[in-house]
């Protein structure tokens, strides 16, 4: 029983890498074909008023991972490694990941605070009720695949809040999301210096 239920969660996670590193590869096959086929000034008349803000741009990044990651974390990982306006590229990704961490573990303690998994069930929104039965199923291992894939962290870590999980280790399990910044951030590197 217990080899069949870590073969089910290893298929989980290798499915759910998967998909990360299609997004990611997507993304950054856009990011290149983008910065190919236009030039320094077109890039900076499209995006100019929002790529040197860094106030409204870090605004964004704290609101997305707040509000369950509306917008993919890597889309800022590449915009610190075009502007370095938070400081050298590394730096950046760490603080990027602690402030995503941190996000995570504000909504898990929403999610503690709430502690009512029948609104869950009265929700609108029929993936919350998805990841909280995937919650159910997994535990904090789902904690886990969250923080390195395209899970949304921030929904998974109100739920594991919602579901019980130990503050101890919910904060350690999550942990996993700063490793994420930073080997995406390896690979980020590498990819744009073709």
């Amino acid at each position: 029983m217990a080899t069949r239920k870590n073969r089910e969660r290893a298929k989980f996670l290798l499915l759910n890498l998967l998909k990360s590193f299609f997004y990611l590869a997507l993304l950054v096959g856009l990011f290149l074909l983008f910065r190919h086929f236009s030039t320094e000034e077109q890039r900076y008349a499209w995006f100019g008023s929002i790529y040197d803000n860094t106030v409204l741009v870090m605004g964004m990044f704290v609101l997305s991972e707040i509000l369950f990651g509306i917008i993919p974390p890597e889309v800022f990982m590449l915009w610190s490694l075009e502007t370095a306006s938070i400081g050298p590229y590394f730096l950046s990704i760490g603080i990027l990941s602690v402030i995503s961490y941190g996000a995570g573990f504000l909504n898990f303690t929403l999610g503690r605070w709430v502690r009512d998994k029948d609104w869950i069930s009265r929700t609108r929104f029929p993936r919350l009720r998805r990841y909280m039965r995937l919650f159910e199923k997994y535990g904090g291992y789902l904690v886990v695949v969250a923080s390195i894939t395209p899970l949304p962290f921030s929904a998974i870590s109100l739920l594991s809040g919602v579901g019980g999980l130990h503050p101890r280790t919910y904060l350690l399990l999550s942990l996993f999301r700063i490793l994420r910044y930073f080997v995406y951030a390896s690979i980020l590197t590498g990819i744009a210096g073709l």
